[in-house]
C-alpha cells in the first residue's frame, strides 16, 4: 500500500506539468482553427488540418524550433522566441501565464492576416490557398532559434 502511494506521489507533478507543455502550441493551434478552418463548411479540409495539426507551420519530424515558409513567415512577425516567453510566464504564475497566452495569440491573429497576403512557395497567396480550402506546402526548413 504504501508502495502505490510513494508511486503516485512522484506521478503526480509530472502528469500535472503535462498539460502545460502542450500550452505553447495549442492556442495557435486554435487559432488558426478559428480564422480559417473552423466555420469553412470543407470536411476535407477540416480533416487535412486535423490531420496536419502543429505541422501547418512546422516541419514534419523535425524538431519543434524548425518551420516551413508559412511558419517562418509568421515567426518573423511576432517579437522573440514565444515558447520561451510562454515559459518565463508560466513560472511567473497562473495571471502572468494567461496574460502572456492572449498578447502571443493577439500577435498571432495580426500576423496571420499580414501572411494572408504574400506568396507562398507555389506563387499563389497564403489567403488564397486557405480560401481555397488548402494548407501551406510543407516546403522549405527555417529554425526560430
Amino acid at each position: 500500500m504504501n508502495f502505490r502511494l510513494s508511486i503516485t506521489a512522484c506521478l503526480l507533478p509530472v502528469l500535472a506539468a503535462i498539460p502545460d507543455a502542450a500550452l505553447a502550441i495549442s492556442p495557435f493551434k486554435k487559432a488558426f482553427d478559428e480564422q480559417y478552418v473552423k466555420n469553412r463548411g470543407d470536411e476535407d479540409f477540416k480533416t487535412a488540418f486535423r490531420k496536419d495539426g502543429c505541422y501547418v507551420c512546422h516541419v514534419k519530424k523535425k524538431k519543434k524550433d524548425i518551420v516551413n515558409h508559412y511558419g517562418n513567415e509568421l515567426a518573423k512577425l511576432i517579437p522573440g522566441n514565444v515558447k520561451e516567453r510562454l515559459d518565463k510566464a508560466r513560472k511567473d504564475g497562473r495571471d502572468a501565464k494567461t496574460a502572456e497566452e492572449e498578447k502571443t495569440v493577439k500577435e498571432l491573429a495580426e500576423a496571420m492576416k499580414k501572411v494572408e497576403g504574400m506568396k507562398s512557395p507555389s506563387g499563389v497567396t497564403y489567403g488564397e490557398l486557405f480560401k481555397s480550402h488548402q494548407l501551406p506546402p510543407h516546403e522549405g526548413e527555417f529554425s526560430t532559434k
